[in-house]
């Protein structure tokens, strides 16, 4: 009996060599993909009903959260992968992934995401990129002592398979519980990201989830995404300083239309101080002055929001949803987003230096900052609701910033340059029709004949 054991340890010990040394050709790569595969497929259903099985989303819902996966699902470049993706029935927000393609969220990460598509693409993303990288399938293998590359550490999985899938997916579902490490999480959230703006989804997606998520976990709802991740302001601000690669690379323009239309939109009156929705006029600032003053057409007077601001330049967005102030604060200037009642909703500083003029884009998702910092003038864009900047200017000396067709005008030195921010594109699901299932009965009698006469049996109502 030691004699066989020595002879399978030793056996097991030149097949790992073998393995080590082997070349990393078409046929081990694939097996590498089937036991990648083998591996994800066998530990999924122990994790399905550890969080309560898989939950089945409304319809409509369903389309959309299937829409948005298969739009980031789309831009892998691993050919040796099927994408899967299983809801599942937990309350805790929490999304995963196992090797071979099985990507999971919980029914609680939905909720917390609402309709935020960026968000969602943000994790979808997150999770396809451990899948992308072999996060998973290369811990396991490193956990387990062997050391082998996924695509050369299987070329015995016939012989082995049985004890090594017994073992893996044990070590699988361990290390699930403590992440893939802190390398692993970040080189997922930077190709994510990427993976979501490919997909046409904004990249400041990941930054939004970040936020959502640590309200959550500081309102004590059930949540596990954090706990085994790197710490979320470090992951935020590496995430916010690749946004400004997601635009495209400042272009200088040559077109006389074009030159003609910024001459024009420079001498205008921009400044958008009518409320698109028809209710305040701004009043000139002039100088910079406490407050806001407005003329309210509703009751016929002026109101003042924001008394004790010392304001230096207001307009309102394009939809008229919020009023941006340019605001003189204690250490330096700050951007204020006030709501249609003059309440602040946002105060936000910009690290980089100081900004001179802001400027909304057409969306009024954004605004495009001058800003004045030790490098000189720069411009950048804000995300306002995640309140992420992105300095598109990419080290130019730029100012005046203007909007144009889509895309962010400025001016260096004498030359106007251009930039466009990512192409997003909205999620489209069609109406679902509903199936109705209509079973026409059938009357069908039965005639019996019972010596010279017939009789006619009670008809039966059977399926066509």
């Amino acid at each position: 009996m030691r004699t066989k054991g020595v002879r399978r340890s030793l056996t097991l010990v030149l097949v790992l060599l073998l393995l080590l040394g082997a070349p990393a050709g078409a046929c081990a790569a694939g097996l590498a993909a089937r036991f990648e595969r083998t591996l994800g497929a066998g530990t999924a259903p122990t994790l399905i009903k550890e969080y309560g099985g898989e939950y089945i989303l409304p319809i409509q819902q369903r389309l959309w959260v299937e829409e948005v996966f298969r739009r980031v699902a789309a831009q892998s470049e691993r050919e040796d992968v099927e994408y899967t993706l299983t809801v599942l029935n937990s309350k805790e927000a929490n999304a995963f992934s196992l090797p071979g393609g099985f990507i999971f969220i919980t029914r609680g990460l939905l909720s917390l995401i609402g309709s935020d598509e960026a968000q969602l693409a943000a994790v979808l993303g997150h999770e396809i990129a451990h899948v992308e990288k072999k996060h998973g399938v290369n811990a396991v293998l490193r956990q387990m002592g062997l050391s082998v590359l996924a695509e050369v550490g299987v070329a015995a999985i016939d012989f082995l398979s049985a004890e090594l899938l017994r073992l893996a997916g044990l070590t699988l579902v361990q290390m699930l519980q403590a992440g893939w490490g802190r390398e692993a999480e970040l080189e997922a959230d930077a190709l994510g990201q990427e993976l979501a703006a490919r997909a046409g989804f904004d990249p400041a997606g990941g930054i939004a989830l970040l936020d959502a998520l640590a309200q959550a976990d500081s309102a004590d709802q059930p949540m596990h995404l954090f706990r085994t991740h790197p710490e979320p302001g470090q992951r935020r601000k590496i995430l916010e300083e690749k946004l400004a690669l997601f635009w495209s690379e400042p272009v200088e323009v040559t077109s006389w239309e074009v030159l003609e239309r910024l001459k024009q939109g420079r001498n205008s009156h921009t400044d958008g101080r009518s409320d698109p929705k028809g209710r305040y006029v701004l009043e000139e600032l002039g100088e910079p002055s406490l407050g806001v003053r407005l003329f309210d057409q509703q009751i016929q007077g002026h109101v003042t929001w924001v008394e004790e601001a010392l304001v230096r330049n207001a307009a309102w967005s394009p939809q008229g949803e919020h009023l941006a102030l340019l605001v003189e604060g204690k250490v330096q200037r700050e951007v204020w987003i006030l709501n249609r009642w003059g309440a602040v909703v946002k105060r936000l500083q910009v690290p980089q230096g100081t900004v001179t003029a802001f400027s909304w884009a057409p969306q009024g998702s954004l605004l495009a900052l001058e800003v004045e910092g030790p490098a000189g003038r720069a411009v950048a864009a804000l995300h306002v609701q995640m309140e992420a900047l992105a300095l598109v200017s990419r080290g130019l000396e730029a100012q005046e910033a203007l909007w144009l067709d889509g895309a962010l005008y400025f001016r260096h030195g004498e030359s106007w340059y251009s930039t466009r921010p990512p192409q997003m594109r909205p999620v489209q699901v069609a109406e679902p029709v509903p199936v109705v299932l209509q079973r026409q009965r059938v009357l069908t009698p039965t005639l019996i004949r019972e010596g010279n006469t017939f009789r006619l049996t009670r008809p039966e109502l059977t399926p066509p």
